[in-house]
């Protein structure tokens, strides 16, 4: 189908979510919180954001987004600025029960969870530099191009399920090892990566602006 295998594709995928960043974050605080089950709604909201930015970068757009500094790091603003807010809701909930007695399983949290995941994937500036690097190398001009997308959108939505409910399951085992008053520990330091992630997105914004 292009120059370098699907298989490569994949691997890069499946690497590129195995490092710790916001989608990660969130995948543990969601398992910490709701449950792996939950947690799988904002998986969901990633796996939207990767099949938008993969049109995005198959129209042609992610390569001008990515010649063009300001409005990479305007994106970066805008997606640091929303961790925060993310951020500041984990810690503000930090003293409450990681479970609670009325299940997480309305409509209205179900679009909070698969929303606010989307959110901090489409806004990830490693994704807009990721795709528009790496998606040409593995796609023929003499084949169609549409169906070539969607093969790639699939397998980097499936790499992007299959790491983070690892995570997921992960925040879910460590509410249940560290039950009772030591578990609200779990969403501060959670909150307080996420305070991080966003101060260095801050930073690299206001170095390029």
């Amino acid at each position: 189908m292009g120059n370098l295998p699907l298989v490569t594709f994949a691997f890069v995928s499946v690497l590129g979510m195995a490092v710790p960043g916001p989608d990660v974050v969130l995948a543990i605080t969601n398992g910490s919180r709701y449950g792996a089950r939950h947690a799988f709604l904002g998986i969901a909201g990633v796996v939207l954001s990767d099949f938008v930015l993969i049109s995005i970068v198959a129209l042609g757009f992610g390569a001008l987004l990515l010649a063009s500094e300001f409005y990479l790091s305007v994106l970066r603003m805008f997606g640091a600025f929303y961790l925060l807010v993310v951020a500041t809701g984990t810690l503000r909930n930090a003293s409450r029960p990681a479970f609670n007695s009325n299940p997480p399983e309305t409509h209205h949290s179900a679009k909070a969870l698969i929303g606010r995941c989307f959110l901090v994937a489409v806004t990830n500036p490693a994704a807009w530099l990721l795709f528009p690097a790496i998606l040409p190398h593995f796609v023929r001009a003499d084949e169609p191009i549409a169906i070539q997308y969607a093969i790639l959108a699939t397998i980097a939505a499936l790499a992007d399920v299959l790491m983070l409910m690892l995570y997921a399951m992960l925040g879910s085992r460590a509410t249940t090892l560290l039950a009772g008053p030591n578990a609200v520990w779990i969403d501060r330091l959670y909150g307080i990566a996420l305070l991080g992630l966003s101060s260095t997105l801050i930073l690299q914004s206001l170095g390029h602006l």
